[in-house]
């Protein structure tokens, strides 16, 4: 980490910049440190709010302003800076090592009275190797050609290489490395390197074409690269889902768990709404639980959503009160995303059910009332629109007295935009996962079937039993109904797929890449 320090007057306000690495491909992969800063950062200075969308998806969202960087990002920054403000700059791989941002560290360094920090990310060097699954031999050289091709007199030669190149200069990297290497030496290409859609190719210089890529490319040459192609030391490009587009359906639950067991299997995720939380239409049976937190009267507070816990602290907030009005409170919470939305407002649960995560496991694992004991016997149960009336019962029968409260209600989402509802028509997304009834029901209501084509996972007998009544065929259901499980059983099921085609003869595709039938001409020929 660079840092470099001025001391300022007493009561100047004492901003600073701060260089953050992130990816390349992967947005998970950035620093604590830097995710940290991102977040807690006045003013957040991007290349595209495509990469604020990125740090969404990991969990990453900033609290400050977010701007595009301008033609004269010193400039913007050092303005920002000048007013007191924490600045951070979000830039692909590692800010240090890349030659092209040089100058914009030496001209903030140049200015008087600026902090500046860097915050190390991972190369984009270290992931070509690493993603490309190349071991380096002892001696290594980097080759930048994604602005300027080196002249002649520069072009690495011994050990191993990685040459980086854009669509504007591949043609001429490609004709300088034929003379320098040889046509027909032989080179590993990386694309789109450290996402979900990496295209991983042994060629040679002579059959690598110049068609464009959208981004940067890496070529790879040296002892042993063409060997570990061939012998499928692969770890990324084999994950079994690698490629693979799968739309979630989410209803009022989050799905983070789930995408985040689907991306480590490769796949890149969609999810689509199902279902949008709006407030109860009555007020007072709200006010009158909150009032009852707030006078004690409630030994119990059992959050089946993050969406109730959500509820209840808006709540409070309206009171002037904040979530230390649970503080003397018991609370059980029903699900990981429930205990993360209590963990956001300084809540830990006192009981979390081990046994699954639904309402029913709850009432399975609640503490029976024991009048010596507890000093008073009211739950107060904060729901949706849906009655929990196995757990209500549940309580009951242990000896609670239980208050329901309705604290949100679920209604249908708005269809997904026309290019979501046009791919889930077209097959163009290779598998569907379902994890309720009430997301397929509310998918198709708003979208229509998924096509034939794409994978159907279920994370249940019940969500399948669904899936069936509405004309799809299921090809997964979870051996278990948790995130977790139906991720891995869709990796299997595609494990199986491949080695099947496989002993067919037939290519490695994906689902969605299958042969389309030419339609038939609809006026034959007399």
């Amino acid at each position: 980490m660079i840092h470099t320090e001025v001391a300022e007057p007493t009561g100047t306000p004492m901003g600073a910049v701060t260089f953050v690495g992130f990816g390349p491909g992967d947005p998970g992969l950035i620093t604590y440190a830097g995710s940290r800063e991102v977040v807690q950062a006045d003013l957040l200075v991007v290349d595209s709010p495509v990469m604020v969308e990125e740090l969404a998806s990991v969990g990453i969202e900033p609290l400050g302003e977010v701007v595009e960087a301008e033609a004269d990002e010193v400039a913007q920054m050092v303005t920002a800076v000048a007013g007191g403000r924490s600045v951070v700059r979000l830039v692909e791989g590692d800010f240090f090592t890349e030659p092209r941002r040089a100058d914009v560290l030496r001209r903030l360094l140049d200015e008087k009275r600026i902090r500046t920090h860097l915050i190390p990310g991972i190369t984009t060097w270290d992931a070509a190797l690493t993603y490309g699954a190349v071991v380096p031999t002892q001696v290594m050289a980097f080759c930048d050609a994604s602005v300027e091709v080196p002249g002649d007199d520069s072009w690495p030669t011994s050990g191993t290489v990685i040459i980086r190149a854009t669509d504007a200069t591949i043609a001429e990297v490609v004709a300088k490395a034929c003379e320098v290497y040889g046509r027909d030496t032989e080179v590993l290409e990386l694309t789109r390197l450290g996402s979900t859609s990496q295209q991983t190719r042994l060629s040679t210089w002579a059959a690598i074409g110049a068609e464009p890529c959208g981004g940067s490319r890496f070529l790879l040459i040296g002892p042993g690269v063409g060997d570990s192609a061939r012998s499928r030391v692969d770890w990324f490009g084999s994950k079994p889902l690698f490629d693979w587009s799968v739309l979630v359906p989410r209803t009022k639950d989050e799905v983070t768990e789930l995408t985040d067991h689907l991306t480590r299997f490769g796949a890149s995720t969609e999810v689509v709404a199902t279902m949008s939380i709006e407030p109860p239409r009555t007020e007072q049976a709200m006010e009158k639980a909150v009032r009852g937190i707030v006078d004690g009267r409630f030994l119990w507070v059992l959050f089946t959503s993050q969406h109730a816990v959500r509820a209840i602290v808006e709540r409070l907030a309206e009171y002037g009160l904040d979530s230390r009005a649970l503080s003397g409170i018991h609370l059980a919470a029903v699900g990981r995303g429930t205990v993360d939305a209590l963990a956001r407002v300084g809540l830990t649960p006192d009981l979390v059910p081990s046994g699954g995560d639904t309402a029913h496991h709850l009432a399975l694992e609640f503490p029976a009332y024991d009048e010596l004991i507890d000093p008073m016997a009211r739950v107060l149960v904060p729901t949706a629109d849906v009655s929990v009336a196995d757990l209500v019962q549940g309580l009951t029968n242990l000896g609670w007295e239980v208050d329901e409260v309705i604290a949100y209600r679920t209604v249908r989402a708005a269809p997904p935009p026309t290019e979501i509802r046009e791919r889930i028509k077209t097959g163009m997304f290779d598998a569907v996962v379902f994890t309720s009834s009430s997301a397929v029901r509310n998918m198709i209501g708003i979208a229509g079937k998924p096509h034939a084509a794409s994978i159907i996972a279920a994370i249940g007998q019940a969500t399948a039993a669904t899936c069936v009544m509405h004309g799809l065929r299921v090809d997964v259901v979870a051996d278990s109904p948790n995130f977790e499980s139906v991720a891995e059983g869709l990796a299997r099921f595609a494990d199986a797929r491949r080695a099947d085609r496989l002993r067919q003869g037939l290519p490695d595709t994906k689902p969605s890449q299958r042969r389309r039938r030419r339609r038939k001409d609809a006026i034959r020929r007399s």
